[in-house]
């Protein structure tokens, strides 16, 4: 009796099994067509790039895509985000796969024949706008794996939600964005999807996949101190009070946060300055100067206490130098930590190693990089990758977010591949 119950199981689950292989095997087969489009539709992304909240020309290149593939399309979801929807022949979960859509505010110098020349107005300064952080790989690669499962939805268990995300690198202040606002908005209410994958591309080996179980990347908030003092003449800086005198005072101290004031042994931490801002003229000391930045960490009882000593270190500083210290925190968001589901990753490691062609790696420990998918993994069991797209044998190269930052679209086939795996094997086992 116990050979023929497994046997019985056997037979029930070799058809789901088969169909999830042979549909592999077809990606294969058209792969180097799909990759074609694949890498055009990056390069045009990647030439015309968009901060966040105004990804109007991506969304509407991937609504109109997503449209011709007969894909059920919502659109203006916090601002510029789509959702679409592939039915299944066959009934099972409803999968969500997930790319950002938002460039950054760098000038590009990567001296591509498909180099972006956009520049805009970004806190009140004109500004370059360059894919720096690979944002319009992350939509190629899941528009190509969209076309794929598409056109073969009558073999598909489930549905499949591809969410096309704005505004991760965080929304214009005052205006909410990103996965928090999709949310908000009832994104996961309406299509109940059960879980979630999503990949970010990195300066790291070419076609390499990666991933960390639990927390893989760091919370993040952001911080705003201004200084105010009293505007001289610059011959005379005895009738003034210097607030850049007073923020040269701040960054030093800041920078002893980590490095001399809290334990982080077992519980790092970052606190970096990104934006210093004072002063109109060589000859005039200003009223106001102001620094903003990020802090990086993965326990909150940490986070409250970088907070503490943040804020007494403005008190100090104020007391001083004779000026007026203002600190906030959250200065347009909060994003909490990655995590990646332990078992949901654990099961499906295999599925990215086979992706890859057994280029697969887990990562040793977590990064201080950040990201919104955060907000959807906190509701529904979510995986998170990284996918290598170094040049072939090149191991150090300009990182994320710098204007030297390349990718080799030799590398993004592992990404769809990746993307429409973890799709059909999901399903298969559920």
């Amino acid at each position: 009796m116990q050979i023929n119950k497994y046997l019985f199981i056997s037979i029930i689950l070799i058809p789901g099994f088969l169909a999830a292989e042979d549909l592999k095997e077809k990606l294969q087969a058209d792969l180097d067509p799909l990759m074609e489009k694949v890498i055009e539709w990056r390069h045009d992304i990647h030439e015309f790039p968009e901060l966040g909240n105004r990804e109007f020309r991506t969304s509407k290149k991937v609504a109109e895509h997503l449209e011709s593939l007969g894909v059920e399309v919502e659109t203006g979801i916090a601002y510029t985000g789509v959702v679409g929807l592939i039915r299944g022949g066959k009934p099972g979960p409803t999968i969500a796969l997930r790319a950002d859509m938002d460039a950054l505010p760098v000038t590009e110098q990567t001296g591509l024949p498909f180099a972006s020349k956009q520049r805009t107005t970004y806190l009140g300064q004109d500004v370059g706008v360059m894919h720096a952080c690979g944002h319009d790989a992350h939509v190629a690669i899941l528009m190509g794996a969209a076309e794929f499962l598409a056109k073969n939805k009558k073999n598909l268990k489930g549905n499949i939600m591809l969410i096309f995300q704005p505004a991760e690198e965080g929304a214009p202040e005052g205006e909410g964005g990103g996965a928090e606002l999709m949310l908000a908005e009832g994104i996961f209410d309406r299509y109940n999807p059960e879980v979630i994958f999503g990949l970010h591309v990195t300066n790291s080996r070419h076609g390499h996949l990666g991933v960390l179980p639990g927390p893989a990347m760091a919370a993040a908030s952001s911080y705003r101190i201004t200084v105010n003092g009293v505007q001289a003449h610059g011959s005379r800086p005895w009738d003034s009070i210097d607030p850049i005198m007073a923020t040269a005072q701040l960054i030093e101290s800041l920078n002893t946060v980590v490095s001399r004031r809290i334990n982080i042994i077992n519980n790092p931490a970052v606190i970096s300055v990104g934006m210093v801002q004072a002063g109109t003229r060589n000859n005039i000391i200003p009223d106001k100067s102001q620094i903003t930045g990020t802090i990086r960490t993965f326990d909150p009882d940490l986070r409250a206490e970088i907070y503490d000593e943040i804020r007494q270190i403005a008190r100090g500083v104020a007391e001083g130098t004779g000026t007026k210290v203002d600190v906030e925190f959250d200065v347009g968001g909060f994003y909490p930590v990655t995590f990646n589901n332990v078992e949901l990753t654990n099961k499906y490691a295999q599925t990215l190693s086979e992706a890859a062609d057994g280029k697969f790696f887990i990562l040793d420990k977590p990064t201080t990089g950040a990201e919104d998918f955060s907000f959807f993994s906190q509701q529904i069991p979510g995986m998170y990758f990284w996918l290598g797209v170094n040049e072939p044998g090149v191991d150090v190269a300009p990182g994320n977010h710098t204007p030297f930052f390349k990718i080799d679209d030799r590398a993004l086939d592992e990404g769809v591949k990746a993307m429409v795996y973890l799709a059909l094997d999901y399903a298969s086992n559920n």
